[in-house]
């Protein structure tokens, strides 16, 4: 982790094909106290440029020639060169999974590129700049999953859970999903509680997301649906762009309404109507961001 004095600029490059985005990222990044001071066409002049200078932030796009993103990510935590990455792409549906591959092997966080309208863009410009502004003081070494075994697909005895009297509610943001992924890996299938999971992602990536925590964990994924009831050994993962609400009957309700400081779904939501049906059997964590 790296600390900059107020006098410092944030030193960020670009990593992108595109002569058009890395202008469009660079006109959006360089601010007051940030400053654009380099970039590559591909993963490999990055890696090359890696070898005698280090920046704080580094903004990677996936698709690229001779080296793509995810490859490079690859060589990055290979060579110990580790800086913190943020993904910034355009995405589709089919390319959820090369997102996560790249979240798991080391990239901080993504942003999706959106140009569709000037409400958008100027959304897109304020999350890229706050997130480069956590990343700086990021500890890229603490996104790397080490213990590979435990994230092997596992083989699961399906069974039906007990609802639960106890509540955990895990909330994160930038550089979660690896720690949200450790902590289910960790923890036992007979878990006696359930878990709500709020990890502040768009919403074409959180079924994603809760189909591979599925996948590497004892416990039974699932992006949250209303009406799902919270069960001991079951985590809900809070849908993209939508409140998760717990219900006094312990079920689950996935509300709309306006952003909470910035974000939806907003964990303070999830956190304060579960303590009101579990009470002091709830726990809340705040991992990241």
């Amino acid at each position: 982790m790296m600390t900059k004095s107020i006098e410092d600029k944030i030193d960020v490059w670009i990593v992108n094909d595109s002569k058009y985005m890395t202008k469009m990222l660079t006109d959006i990044v360089n601010t007051e106290k940030i400053q654009v001071s380099g970039t590559a066409r591909d993963g490999a002049e990055a890696l090359r440029k890696l070898a005698t200078k280090k920046p704080d932030v580094i903004l990677l796009d996936l698709e690229m020639p001779t080296m793509d993103g995810l490859t490079f990510i690859e060589e990055v935590v290979k060579q110990d060169k580790l800086v913190p990455i943020i993904v910034v792409s355009s995405f589709t549906q089919e390319g959820t999974k090369i997102v996560l591959d790249a979240l798991e092997n080391g990239a901080l966080d993504f942003v999706p590129i959106s140009q569709a309208n000037p409400e958008q863009i100027n959304q897109f410009k304020e999350t890229l700049i706050s997130k480069i502004k956590i990343a700086v003081e990021s500890d890229p070494s603490q996104l790397i999953i080490k213990n590979i075994e435990k994230l092997k697909p596992r083989k699961k005895i399906v069974s039906a859970p007990q609802s639960s009297s106890r509540l955990i509610i895990l909330g994160s943001s930038t550089g979660g999903p690896n720690v949200i992924q450790s902590i289910l890996a960790s923890l036992p299938k007979d878990l006696s509680a359930g878990i709500l999971v709020v990890q502040h992602m768009p919403k074409e990536f959180t079924g994603p997301f809760a189909l591979r925590l599925n996948e590497n964990c004892d416990l039974n994924v699932k992006e949250a649906e209303d009406g799902d009831i919270i069960k001991d050994g079951t985590v809900l993962v809070a849908q993209g762009g939508c409140h998760m609400m717990v219900l006094p009957n312990m079920r689950i309700k996935r509300a709309e309404g306006p952003k909470r400081l910035g974000v939806k779904p907003a964990v303070n939501i999830t956190m304060v109507s579960g303590s009101e049906v579990f009470g002091s059997n709830t726990i809340g964590v705040l991992l990241t961001g």
